[in-house]
């Protein structure tokens, strides 16, 4: 019998009122149904506000929060996970507001990958970008580290991510998300946030989609 996982997206928007009707639509518009959406507007300027609630019209699926001051991506996305009760074996997927789903198969193809790969979980993989740039991901060798991809390699691992939510539960968030002044980290969000999550899942139980 095939598990419909549940997968919780975290979608985190700043100014994209250009962009985010078509991600909000590239999920409303999925094949698959069980799933739930935190939105988080981090104080635009914009009418980012305005088009969200316009398209939400309240689907429950959607929980929408408007800030009143601005936290930043990794802020933002611990807020996210706070608001929401969430199982351990709920899958989380990080969506940027200027970003969509390529297909209406997305969340499918992921809970196939996680019910055919039962101890995978992390995934990754490439993207296609509106200018036609080449995606930066590529394989997790397996010669080299989660940090030395950082530097000099360079950071591959981006969208569309997912993760179990019992590796969130693992993290030491004093350790990876602060600094020495014991402010969360204000840039270098995606990597502050994936590192870690990585480093507890290892290269043999993350996924990567080519």
């Amino acid at each position: 019998m095939t598990k419909n996982n549940k997968f919780i997206i975290v979608i985190l928007c700043y100014n994209c009122y250009e962009y985010i009707q078509e991600c909000v639509e590239s999920v409303i518009n999925q094949n698959y149904e069980n799933y739930e959406v935190v939105i988080i507007n981090d104080c635009s300027v914009d009418t980012t506000q305005q088009v969200i609630k316009k398209l939400i019209n309240n689907n429950k699926k959607f929980t929408v929060i408007d800030n009143t001051e601005r936290l930043g991506p990794l802020g933002n996305h611990i807020k996210a996970l706070a608001v929401k009760k969430i199982n351990n074996e709920d899958i989380i997927v990080h969506l940027d507001g200027d970003d969509k789903f390529i297909g209406s198969d997305v969340l499918s193809t992921l809970n196939k990958a996680y019910n055919n790969n039962k101890n995978h979980l992390v995934s990754y993989g490439n993207y296609k970008t509106a200018s036609g740039n080449d995606s930066i991901c590529k394989l997790w060798d397996k010669n080299i580290t989660v940090s030395d991809y950082i530097a000099p390699v360079g950071w591959i691992f981006s969208h569309v991510r997912s993760f179990k939510y019992k590796l969130w539960t693992l993290i030491n968030k004093k350790k990876s998300f602060y600094d020495s002044n014991n402010r969360i980290f204000s840039s270098a969000g995606d990597v502050a946030l994936m590192k870690p999550i990585l480093e507890l899942a290892g290269r043999r139980r993350t996924m990567f989609f080519n």
